[in-house]
C-alpha cells in the first residue's frame, strides 16, 4: 500500500497553467499508429500500481470464484472493481442473498491496478481456465456511451473500462499537468468524466481564447495498457491513470493507519 500513499499525497491537480500539449500518442483510435516496441514491464508496472482496484476474498486471503453457464459451458470468473462501493454492493446485495453463510466471511480487499495486471498475464501463461474480469463503474461508462453517441456512433455501446483525456481538437494533441512540485507535465487519463471536465474549465479560464479548441476523448483502458506494451513513442511514459475521487479518498484514508515500512500486500490466490 505504499504506493497508495505516496499517490495520496501528490494527487492535487497542481499549477494554474495549462499551455503545453503532446502530441498524439500510442495505438489507441485518435492517438496515432506508431511502430510497436514493448515497453519493460517494471514501468508498466508502476505506471499501473497507484490505481486501487478491489476484490472479495475469503479470511486466508484467497479470491472468491464464482462459476456460471454460458453457452452450456461452465465459466469461473474473479471480479475486480474500479469501485469500492461497487465491490460492497456486489457483497451485500448479491452474495449475502445467494448464500448468505458463504458471503459471512467475505472481505472487500484492496489491490493495485498492477496487481490485476499481473494476475492476469500469469494467468495466460498457465493457461488458466479463470477469467480475471475488470468490473467498471457504471455512472462512467453511461458517460462514455453517452459521448460516443453525441460524436455520431449512435446506438453504440461503450465496451469496456472508459478513461477521459482532456485534448485539444486542431493538432491532436493534449493537456498536461505537473503533478507534486516536479517540472516535468504529464498527460492525466482520467477514471471519471468529471474529472477531465474540471480540468478543462481550469485550463478555459486560464487560457480562454484555447476554449474552443479543447475537448475530452473516451479510451479504454485495456487499449491503454495495450499501447503501454506496444508504443514506441517516448511521450506514452507520460501518461498517468488518475483514480477516481472515491479511490483518492480511500488512498488518502489509509495513510493515518499504514506504517511507512509496510510492504505491498501480495496478490492472494484464486479459490473456488
Amino acid at each position: 500500500m505504499k504506493s497508495f500513499i505516496r499517490l495520496g499525497a501528490t494527487l492535487g491537480i497542481a499549477g494554474s497553467v495549462f499551455l503545453t500539449g503532446l502530441s498524439g500518442i500510442g495505438n489507441l483510435p485518435g492517438m496515432g499508429n506508431l511502430e510497436a516496441i514493448a515497453l519493460p514491464q517494471d514501468q508498466i508496472v508502476k505506471k499501473l500500481q497507484e490505481v486501487p482496484v478491489f476484490t472479495l476474498t475469503n479470511p486466508k486471503g484467497e479470491f472468491v470464484v464464482l462459476s456460471r453457464n454460458n453457452a452450456s459451458k461452465p465459466v469461473s470468473q474473479v471480479g475486480f472493481f474500479i469501485s469500492k462501493q461497487d465491490a460492497q454492493k456486489f457483497l451485500d446485495n448479491r452474495l449475502k442473498k445467494e448464500n448468505p453463510q458463504l458471503a459471512s466471511t467475505l472481505q472487500v480487499r484492496p489491490l493495485s491496478l498492477a496487481d490485476y495486471y499481473k494476475i492476469v498475464q500469469e494467468s495466460k501463461k498457465k493457461s488458466d481456465s479463470v477469467i480475471y474480469t475488470l468490473v467498471p463503474t457504471q455512472q462512467q461508462v453511461a458517460s462514455a456511451t453517452s459521448m460516443l453517441n453525441q460524436n455520431g456512433k449512435k446506438g453504440q455501446q461503450f465496451n469496456g473500462i472508459p478513461l477521459f483525456v482532456p485534448k485539444f481538437k486542431k493538432d491532436n494533441s493534449y493537456l498536461t499537468i505537473p503533478l507534486a512540485k516536479g517540472n516535468e507535465r504529464y498527460i492525466p487519463f482520467f477514471f471519471e468524466k468529471e474529472q477531465a471536465v474540471a480540468l478543462l474549465e481550469e485550463f478555459k479560464k486560464a487560457v480562454p481564447k484555447e476554449g474552443a479548441n479543447t475537448e475530452i476523448q473516451v479510451v479504454d483502458l485495456y487499449g491503454v495498457m495495450e499501447a503501454l506494451n506496444s508504443s514506441s513513442d517516448p511521450s506514452i511514459n507520460k501518461i498517468v491513470l488518475y483514480p477516481s475521487r472515491e479511490s483518492i479518498n480511500f488512498i488518502r484514508s489509509l495513510a493515518p493507519n499504514q506504517s511507512p515500512a509496510a510492504k505491498p500486500a501480495a496478490a492472494p490466490a484464486p479459490k473456488k
